[in-house]
């Protein structure tokens, strides 16, 4: 195969190639020198004689010239039938300083790995970092045979040297690994088994062995179990329990068949465990639930009312043979309810956690609505008793808002500032130069309160904010342009001057642009009446609400004045070019605007608006309720709280026994409603703001959806319990996201996932195979278009004690009549076993053809059918 690569004896460098004889531990070399003259003369050949480095010249191993080491140090679980191994990056390290030459194919490595355990008998360590051999570890270490332990492996472009140890392992112990010199400095063998010696070491570490069997011994060992054995060993049908009811009535005990979350389909069927209670054992059990007052008047704890909690107050009585009326009369499916509240209970802090990392924001979000409520009540309040009808008295009154309300459409702007300066909803359009901000401010409001000075002697009515708003929302008598100029005014009592600046202030809000202006335009005293009209049109602001300042200054800087048509024409034609325009303000019509940008009566605030656009999903002031969905599934307290519920018998079955179950959606279902109703309700004593009838434990099962872009609900084993419908019954296809209904579950008693804990287990179709059996040079989960797949993942896995592990599958139980299942040993790199037989074989003739013969394939196991 493929994967098995090439195994070379050995490798040699050119000089090795080419030395001579061993002297005091080196090779000896000669090589040709080609000698001349500077100028070339008297060329000729001579031959330089040297040694190679040997063993003695060498101190230690650079670092990462071992990259890899088997078993890995540190390790607790190794495989006894393995061979330890060291690999090096450079290919011809293990006989670089051999001092011998190679006989035949066979070359001593110059290294040695050696294996064995610590002490007197086996490996020692000393202070200096040297190591003691025993005569015992060198008996099994003999360099007779050391040819044997390096090689050269190439699979590609992979290319390692490697160097094994053939000591043989024992199960379930510990061992020291280290690597020393195979020849002393001169060249002769490191040991003889003779004596202990000591020798350097150049990399050493530590391992245990585990259990007594590797991947493809353990799993060899796997049988079918029989059920009929099964039932032998526990005196009852393997995955079935009985459950005995004492009736309150003092009537005899009745036995009732049931089943945990794993069972074994009834065969012939129905299943026993399936079949409702008789109706006196219904009736007793439905009673335990009546509510109780005592004589005294106190209520009296009767048994939890597990479908009441996802029901509402008004809901019809269930019907008989309904998911309500099973919880509420089978003692059995109670039994698992209270299963599950045993698991919440138990869980509480798990769960509160895993609810609070869920609901990340939710508690400041819910401050902040429970905020938002308060503020809206109590404005709603004030604003009744407070806010006029009248649109402009309540500007008057809202007016101290006007400086934090945005005016839409001017920028930045607030309503504040843009009163006064530009309309409302035109930008560019004229002014309201009479209604100044300080109108709104509140020094105005004081300054204007009645009974003063200032105001005693107003007409009722006449002093207040909103009359003089409305009195400044107005516009003043036009100006008189042939005034402003003084044309006709021989009297120069109206000053020229004095009414040029005026009107230059009343185009502009800008007083530093006006005395700009001014300054530029009248620097000489008098009043050009063209540049003042110039100047007054080119201070009309653009389409964007400003002036174009650029073209005012060239307009001031050249002095270049379009000269004016005949004065009367002029200004009876064209009055507006020269003054700008003004519109009186509709106060009533931006009281409205106020108040509905305020107004926290109508049915949704704007306050509230913007703090729903802070909150995703959130478009109710009502307190805020959640409903986490938990990623906890909870077979694995079952499991370990109480495992014969997870499968009843579940101890009965022999180690290495595998066993086809189906899941029991009845006993989940049962059992995630007590969970979730006694979760709910420590979650809502915690404060959590749980919906009404909320489910949020809805994971038995820890599933994974391995469908790309698959239904995220797919992970769920119930739907939300609230949703169920009425008239369905524990086990309908219905309560689950996607319709499922039970499931195969293939169990191992095995320590073989233990060991190898990433064994990988699937279903091989077998349908799909010629002659009805798996073809392995076909990988199974080849992408081949088939009408239905080859390969067949788990949904869900899990274990029930220590030895114990199921795997569950996304097909009915009768579909393993039709499927293998395939454990494949988990990759863990090039291995090496001890070969059948011990010793070297006589065909081995260099260390390529012993390494070759012990390579450790990986292991595919096929389980026939099942069912």
């Amino acid at each position: 195969m493929a994967i098995t690569g090439q195994y070379f004896g050995r490798f040699d460098r050119p000089l090795r190639v080419k030395a001579g004889a061993a002297e005091g531990g080196r090779l000896s070399a000669k090589v040709d020198i080609g000698i001349a003259n500077l100028d070339g003369s008297d060329p000729r050949t001579v031959q330089a004689e040297f040694q190679l480095m040997g063993p003695g010249d060498v101190a230690r191993l650079t670092p990462g010239a071992i990259v890899r080491r088997y078993p890995s140090p540190g390790a607790d679980d190794a495989e006894s039938e393995k061979l330890a191994h060291v690999e090096f990056a450079e290919s011809d390290l293990p006989w670089r300083y051999t001092p011998q030459h190679p006989s035949g194919e066979r070359l001593a490595p110059w290294l040695a790995l050696i294996v064995g355990v610590q002490g007197a008998e086996g490996i020692s360590t000393r202070p200096d970092g040297s190591v003691r051999l025993s005569p015992a570890i060198q008996a099994t270490h003999g360099l007779d045979g050391s040819w044997a332990w390096a090689h050269v492996h190439t699979v590609g472009a992979f290319e390692r040297s490697r160097l094994v140890s053939p000591a043989q392992l024992s199960p379930d112990t510990s061992y020291l690994a280290v690597v020393v010199p195979a020849f002393t400095a001169d060249g002769s063998a490191a040991w003889s088994g003779a004596a202990a010696v000591t020798l350097p070491c150049y990399d050493r570490w530590e391992f245990r062995t585990g259990a007594e069997g590797d991947f493809p011994g353990l799993a060899k060992k796997l049988r079918k179990a029989d059920l009929a054995e099964l039932a032998l060993r526990g005196g009852r049908p393997f995955g079935r329990a009985d459950v005995e009811y004492r009736p309150r009535t003092g009537d005899p005990a009745v036995v009732l068949s049931a089943a945990g979350a794993l069972r074994v389909p009834a065969d012939p069927p129905p299943d026993p465990a399936d079949a409702p209670p008789p109706a006196e054992v219904a009736a007793d059990v439905a009673a335990l639930q009546t509510p109780i007052v005592s004589p005294d008047g106190r209520d009296v704890i009767t048994a939890p009312d597990y479908p009441g909690a996802f029901r509402p107050l008004e809901a019809a009585p269930a019907a008989a043979g309904s998911w309500p009326a099973q919880l509420t009369d089978d003692p059995r499916l109670r039994g698992a309810a209270g299963l599950g509240a045993w698991t919440a209970i138990a869980w509480q802090d798990r769960i509160a956690d895993a609810a609070a990392v869920r609901l990340g924001d939710t508690t400041s979000a819910a401050e902040r609505i429970r905020a938002l409520a308060l503020g809206v009540w109590a404005s709603r309040s004030l604003w009744r008793r407070r806010v006029p009808a009248d649109p402009a008295q309540a500007l008057a009154v809202l007016a101290p808002a006007l400086g934090r309300l945005p005016a839409g459409g001017v920028g930045s702007t607030t309503v504040l500032g843009a009163v006064g300066v530009r309309h409302i909803d035109d930008p560019g359009g004229p002014t309201s130069p009479q209604l100044a901000p300080a109108l709104f401010s509140s020094a105005a409001r004081r300054a204007l309160r009645p009974g003063t000075a200032r105001s005693s002697l107003a007409a009722p009515g006449q002093s207040g904010v909103a009359a003089l708003v409305s009195v400044a929302a107005g516009c003043p008598d036009p100006t008189d342009p042939e005034d402003v100029l003084g044309r006709q005014h021989p009297d120069p009592e109206p000053d020229p001057l004095r009414r040029a600046k005026e009107a230059v202030h009343a185009a502009t809000d800008d007083p530093g642009l006006a005395e700009s202006v001014t300054d530029r335009l009248l620097s000489d005293g008098a009043v050009d009446p063209a540049g003042l009209a110039a100047v007054l049109s080119a201070m009309q602001p653009g389409p964007d609400g400003r002036v174009d300042e650029e073209l005012l200054n060239r307009l001031l800087d050249s002095r270049d004045f379009p000269a004016l048509p005949e004065p009367d024409a002029a200004w009876e034609e064209t009055p507006d070019e020269f003054a700008p325009r003004c519109e009186p303000v509709d106060v009533g019509r931006l009281g409205g605007l106020v108040s509905g940008a305020i107004d926290p009566t109508v049915p949704e605030p704007p306050a509230a608006v913007r703090v729903y656009a802070t909150l995703p999903g959130v478009r109710s002031m009502r307190p805020l309720e959640v409903e986490p969905e938990l990623d906890i599934p909870l077979w694995s307290f079952l499991s370990t709280a109480s495992p014969d519920w997870m499968l009843p018998g579940v101890g009965d079955l022999a180690t290495h026994e595998v066993i086809a179950v189906e899941t029991n959606p009845l006993f989940v279902e049962a059992l995630l409603v007590g969970a979730n109703r006694q979760a709910a309700a420590e979650l809502r004593w915690r404060n959590v703001p749980m919906r009404a009838r909320s489910s949020p434990l809805r994971r038995f099962w820890q599933r994974t959806d391995r469908t790309p872009g698959g239904d995220p609900d797919a992970v769920h084993d119930i739907r939300p319990i609230r949703q169920w419908p009425d008239g369905s019954a524990l086990g309908d296809p219905g309560l689950t996201p996607s319709g499922r209904s039970s499931e195969a579950v293939v169990v191992f008693r095995s320590p073989i996932f233990t060991r190898y804990p990433t064994t990988v287990v699937y279903l091989y179709d077998a349908r799909t195979a010629p002659g009805g059996a798996p073809d392995w040079d076909d990988p199974p989960d080849e992408n081949v278009a088939l009408a239905r797949p080859r390969r067949v993942d788990f949904t869900f896995t899990g274990t029930i004690g220590p030895e114990v592990t199921f795997f569950g599958f996304p097909v009915p139980i009768a579909e393993l009549a039709h499927h293998w299942v395939v454990l494949e040993e988990p990759p863990a790199g090039y291995r090496f076993a001890h070969a059948p037989a011990a010793g070297i074989a006589a065909t081995e003739d260099h260390s390529g053809d012993f390494a070759h013969r012990r390579f450790a394939l990986p292991v595919r196991v096929l389980i026939g059918p099942l069912a």
